[in-house]
């Protein structure tokens, strides 16, 4: 199996599309949580995500062979979530998730030790400042440093141009500066 996982997208979408239907559940294990990530974000909900990841996998497979580079397929799977969560009329709800309410719902950073020279306090600190970010540039920021996307990558799932991408994180890392400051964190 370990073989199996590193073939590449384009090596997968191959054999899916020369009659291995299975080698797609290699695909499905690759980008279900990068997807449940994009779905939690635009639903809210874990129910909610879980089932649109699923009807995303489903709708995906089913339209595999339209899919003209396989390079592309991870923008592409990821519109075909966003236009999803659109076409099924969901909606966001108004209030807006703390990172604790992200992880209970099974969001799983990479790591939330402290950097050396900052306490617990300060990853707090800085968490709550991060949580207070307007949503576009909470989500880019989150995207980049907690799933550690490319900017390409960040572009491709949120249906933006790179450029935009660029902007929206030097303004968040702008605004996140600020914050700290007006938090108490000193500068390092």
């Amino acid at each position: 199996m370990e073989l199996e996982a590193q073939r590449t997208d384009q090596a997968i979408i191959e054999a899916v599309l020369g009659g291995d239907p299975e080698a797609y559940g290699l695909l499905a294990e690759r980008y279900s949580a990068r997807l449940f990530g994009l779905a939690f974000h635009l639903c809210g909900d874990y129910d909610a995500a879980a089932d649109l990841v699923q009807e995303t996998l489903v709708a995906a497979y089913d339209n595999l062979g339209r899919l003209q580079d396989p390079s592309a397929f991870p923008a592409w799977i990821a519109a075909i979530l966003r236009n999803k969560f659109r076409s099924l009329g969901r909606k966001k709800p108004a209030a807006a998730f703390s990172l604790d309410q992200m992880m209970e719902a099974g969001f799983d950073p990479p790591s939330r030790q402290a950097p050396p020279g900052f306490t617990d306090a300060d990853l707090a600190c800085v968490a709550r400042c991060v949580e207070s970010l307007p949503g576009k540039y909470r989500e880019t920021l989150l995207l980049r440093y907690t799933d550690n996307l490319s900017y390409k990558e960040i572009a491709g799932l949120l249906d933006l141009p790179v450029t935009t991408v660029t902007t929206r994180l030097n303004q968040a890392r702008r605004m996140l500066v600020e914050k700290a400051k007006e938090a108490g964190l000193r500068e390092g």
